[in-house]
């Protein structure tokens, strides 16, 4: 917390415990309540004392700066001092309020000239409530302020609400600004500003809020306003910035995005009871973060916008020369350590479209090009329905949308040292003389990490844009690279006729991590936990209808495929509205097919109601809900909504369950895990030679037949298998049971090579579907991965292996480089050494120590001896995984995978839903 909220918490906290203590003994209590007190005030006493302990814990928190703890103690004691309250017959709300009237506080209180508050006592809080009119402070003209504090278990909070609030903004305007703005120019807002345990936030929110606005000036347009609050310190900043814009006479054009004033927040001003912002010399303006300008003169005619960002600038460019128009924006942005990235994207619009033939045409052409930076998939695939494609691929009016443009691209190519994106991107057109379909595509390449995206956006109108009858509107993704194959399309602000129409498809391929193969139109079943994040948000597929004489209609539908699932369902909407009254009914079906172990479930719930007014009159409501096959259970509700005060009748039913289900065919014998990953590891592919992790290979070495494994210097031997996940709890094997009962193989004790020595050696995962090895519950078999990467063998590492050759069989201990010169391009050609050379002997070896063969270990270590001597490999140990928390970055060891978290949560509070991260001893 910063220090001004925490100052302003500390110093309310500290008054409620002053008038606590003005009341610490049954008599100052009376004297405070104007109350008399009973013949025997021990009870009364009794609870005093209580609320005195919590009051001194309260005081020790505060000194020690825990202003959290100090408010909860706090609590506590005004609990204790309010049911005293309630032995002398004053309830919760006037012992409150009489308490503070005797001592009001300063600070805000006294400086807003407030009145006596309203108290309201809950079960877990108490507010206060100080409201007026017509207010003023500072730049601020306020048409209702209220200032609510609420105590109670969740901790102190201080908000002030302002209704109808006027900013001045033309008071403290620098030059042009004050020229179009006025000085009388003011932009009204409803604003709320609270202090709690998280600092100070604005309606709730940490970060800048959009506020709608309106501005008192003739010329300018106001399209809102934007409040952020910033700490320094004792001090707070509070930034109102505005969005304005005009245009004079259809010739110029200007927009001023940012422009706005500081109204610095003291808390020893507050707590003083001075003005919180202080004068009018204190205000300070903010200048321009974005800055647009268009001009339209005869032949020539375009606009531009340069933005101001914390890590660099950005810009866009809308020009027309004649009749070809040319459009670019772009980022320039500064990364510690690193230097610069940049992105651009550039178009050029012709003004005859070139024919293609078939009635297709070329009517624009462009790229994308990025230096040091890369593309966020996941950035464009959550965008797909909000148009991120439209701020991309040609958008429209791009000096007006340019901050949004702008922000886009930011999150779209986020910088990446050493990364580089490029692409075209063309708009095709079909249709003469009217084009009917228009289809804008971009495929993109970034390297390092190689990934290919295909973007797409497609429009459909008949007969034409300007009065489409028609209009679908679509945009796809396809991503290849970084573990997946991604296919995903959106139909967004669509209707044919009066018909709206929208929803979403997706194919995902992942063959990294948890492999998976997922196809889905419309989403997935409600209760399926496991869907994908790349698909996650779909879309229902679905059409509404609201055609102008009252009826309304709304039908959603999806379809889903995993790969021990299938799922459907969907959902009927029907409304007829008539004047103030309407009948609305609906109906729904859910259902969800499980292949290992056979099952399905079906919920299915059907309603209708009459609305007066908004409110339901009266209304009926039916589910039932079928699983099977063994055995089949069912179970419903049903339930009459009727007008107030007669009560809503309601019946339940089941689960009513039907049969033993079919005999299970006979259970396969035990199954002893150890005895089968021991023969597995036995199997000659079990036994591999890998590459070290993010080891660069130095040299192309010519394949030896052999049948022991020869391994290169920076080589490992891999022994694996997938009979089993090792270092895993085993409850079966498909239907199998397992010897003994809940087995966990393990790999301990160390490595050797050869008597007596030891090798290092690390886990290597393998792909195994969890689900065949652990019982599991119907809701866990829905929410189980089909995949999970459990351990399946080792890496072994021969470094500092001490041994002699002859114990190393299959590893390589100690050799003699040499290179041999290659051409891939003709492998059948052997090149020739330019043995006679000798007078350029100097800058052969500069060339050898620059190439692959300089940068092996083994040569840079005496590259400029003379000879080849003999000398001993060094391997480096097998690199270890970082993983990393994703929102605070921070360096994560040892959390389980979901199958281990499963066993932790059975046995934990919460159960399996409140364990997402199980941390393992």
């Amino acid at each position: 917390m910063d220090e001004l909220p925490r100052r302003l918490l500390r110093a309310a906290v500290a008054y409620v415990l002053a008038r606590l203590r003005a009341m610490d003994t049954p008599d100052k209590m009376r004297q405070e309540l104007g109350v008399a007190l009973p013949a025997d005030p021990a009870a009364v006493k009794a609870r005093i004392d209580a609320g005195l302990l919590e009051a001194d814990a309260a005081a020790t928190a505060l000194a020690a700066n825990e202003v959290e703890r100090g408010a909860r103690h706090a609590w506590a004691a005004v609990k204790e001092f309010l049911a005293a309250a309630a032995l002398l017959g004053v309830n919760g709300a006037e012992t409150v309020q009489r308490a503070v009237n005797k001592l009001p506080p300063g600070a805000l209180v006294r400086q807003l000239g407030l009145t006596a508050p309203t108290a309201t006592p809950r079960a877990d809080a108490v507010d206060l409530t100080w409201s007026k009119k017509d207010a003023q402070v500072s730049l601020l003209r306020v048409g209702t302020i209220q200032l609510v504090v609420t105590l109670g278990t969740g901790g102190l909070a201080v908000t002030v609400r302002g209704r109808q609030v006027r900013i001045e903004l033309g008071h403290a305007a620098p030059g042009v600004v004050k020229l179009l703005i006025g000085t009388a120019g003011s932009a009204a807002v409803d604003l709320e500003l609270t202090v709690d345990d998280r600092g100070v936030t604005s309606a709730g929110a940490l970060g800048p809020i959009v506020l709608p606005a309106r501005l008192d000036a003739k010329v300018v347009d106001l399209e809102g306003l934007d409040l952020t609050l910033k700490p320094d310190g004792a001090r707070f900043a509070l930034l109102i910035r505005s969005r304005i814009s005009t245009d004079i006479a259809g010739v110029l054009g200007a927009r001023i995005d940012g422009y706005g004033v500081r109204l610095p927040l003291d808390a020893d001003r507050v707590l003083q009871g001075q003005p919180p912002f202080g004068g009018l010399d204190a205000i300070t303006p903010v200048l321009p973060n974005g800055i647009g300008l268009s001009l339209t003169a005869g032949p020539v005619s375009g606009s531009g916008y340069l933005l101001s960002m914390d890590d660099g600038f950005g810009g866009v460019l809308d020009l027309r020369l004649g009749p070809v128009k040319v459009t670019a924006f772009g980022l320039l942005r500064s990364v510690p350590g690193e230097g610069l990235s940049f992105v651009a994207v550039m178009a050029v619009h012709f003004p005859v479209p070139v024919e293609l033939g078939f009635l297709f045409t070329l009517n624009a052409v462009g790229g994308i090009v990025g230096l040091g930076v890369t593309i966020d998939p996941a950035a464009i695939s959550s965008g797909l329905k909000d148009g991120v494609l439209d701020r991309l691929l040609f958008p429209d009016d791009v000096r007006k949308a340019a901050p949004k443009i702008l922000q886009t691209l930011a999150a779209v190519f986020p910088s990446e040292p050493g990364g580089f994106v490029v692409g075209p991107m063309v708009r095709l057109a079909w249709g003469r003389p009217v084009s009917l379909v228009t289809l804008d595509v971009a495929v993109l390449l970034a390297v390092p990490d190689p990934l290919i995206l295909v973007l797409g956006r497609a429009r459909a109108a008949i007969p034409n844009e300007q009065a489409a009858i028609i209009d679908l509107r679509a945009a796809v993704l396809v991503q290849i690279g970084r573990g997946i194959v991604l296919m995903r399309a959106e139909l967004f602000s669509s209707r044919v006729g009066f018909i709206s129409v929208y929803g979403g498809i997706g194919m995902l391929i992942r063959f990294e991590g948890e492999r998976t193969v997922v196809i889905s139109a419309g989403g997935f079943h409600p209760t399926y936990t496991h869907k994908p994040p790349e698909l996650a948000d779909l879309s229902r597929i679905g059409a509404e209808m609201s055609p102008p004489i009252g009826l309304q209609l709304r039908l959603q539908g999806y379809v889903a495929l995993t790969p021990n699932t299938v799922q459907f369902g969907g959902s009927i909407e029907l409304g007829l509205s008539v004047g103030v009254a309407a009948v609305r009914g609906s109906l729904t079906l859910d259902a969800i097919i499980q292949f290992d172990p056979f099952g399905f479930v079906v919920d299915a719930t059907a309603s209708a109601h009459v609305e007066v007014l908004g409110f339901s009159l009266v209304g009926v409501r039916l589910s039932l809900h079928l699983a099977g096959p063994s055995p089949w259970r069912v179970s419903g509700t049903g339930r009459v909504s009727l007008p107030w005060p007669l009560p809503d009748p309601s019946l339940d039913f089941g689960p009513i369950e039907i049969g033993d289900g079919a005999p299970p065919d006979p259970a396969p014998p035990p199954v002893r895990p150890l005895e089968r990953v021991r023969d597995a590891m036995r199997e000659r592919d079990a036994w591999q030679r890998v590459d070290r992790r993010r080891q660069r290979v130095p040299v192309r070495l010519r394949p030896i037949a052999a049948e022991e494994l020869v391994i290169e210097p920076w080589g490992l031997v891999e022994v694996s298998q997938k009979a089993f996940p090792l270092e895993m709890t085993l409850d079966r094997h498909g239907r199998a049971k397992v010897e003994p009962a809940g087995c966990r193989i393990s790999v301990t004790g160390a490595v050797t090579l050869g008597p007596g020595a030891e090798a290092s050696h690390s886990a290597v995962n393998q792909s195994f579907p969890v689900g065949q090895f652990l019982q599991l519950t119907k809701d866990e078999q829905l929410a189980a991965p089909e995949f999970e990467d459990r351990q399946g063998g080792i890496a072994v590492d021969p470094a500092g292996a001490e041994t002699a050759v002859s114990q190393l069989v299959g590893f390589a201990a100690e050799a003699t480089m040499s290179y041999e010169d290659s051409w891939r391009e003709r492998p059948d050609v052997e090149p020739q050494r330019g043995r006679r050379m000798f007078l350029f002997a100097g800058w052969a070896a500069l060339l050898l120590d620059a190439g692959p063969a300089g940068a092996a270990s083994l040569r840079s270590a005496d590259r400029y001896l003379e000879g080849e001597p003999v000398r001993a490999i060094g391997v480096r140990p097998v690199s270890e995984v970082r993983v990393t928390d994703v929102d605070s970055g921070a360096e994560l060891h040892g959390f389980a995978p979901w199958s281990d978290a499963v066993r932790s949560a059975r046995s934990a509070a919460g159960g399996l839903a409140a364990m997402t991260k199980v941390a393992m001893p």
